[in-house]
């Protein structure tokens, strides 16, 4: 009995964690995918970065890995550092061919590059 229990528990968990886990999508994907808080990694044209505090938006074009753009608005918090940022992932839905983004991810390289081990730096 406790064996069947415990196997319906996992089957409940299993179940949330399905429900709530929010997939990366390419561009292609996300302009038909249902949901709200898709995951669209990709390269930010810096040419195309806007930002309007008044109105509280960020936007700009977004390459994912297979070349495909989309317009990217983003009405979350501000981002910080996103003029050192090369790749960002975005986390919202498509709206009108616009990708809604509540919540970003910036992907600084600068941050993570070390010293030289062998300069003895």
């Amino acid at each position: 009995m406790t064996g069947l229990v415990a196997a319906a528990a996992m089957v409940g968990v299993t179940a949330a964690f399905m429900n709530s886990a929010s997939p990366y999508v390419t561009v292609a994907e996300a302009k038909v995918a249902k949901g709200d808080r898709l995951h669209l990694a990709g390269n930010i044209d810096p040419k195309t970065v806007r930002d309007d505090r008044i109105h509280g938006r960020l936007s700009f074009t977004l390459t994912d890995r297979l070349g495909q753009k989309i317009e990217v608005v983003h009405t979350g918090e501000p981002v910080n550092n996103l003029g050192d940022a090369k790749q960002v992932v975005a986390i919202g839905h498509v709206e009108k061919g616009v990708f809604i983004s509540e919540k970003m991810l910036v992907k600084c390289p600068t941050k993570y590059e070390g010293t030289d081990s062998k300069s003895g730096a």
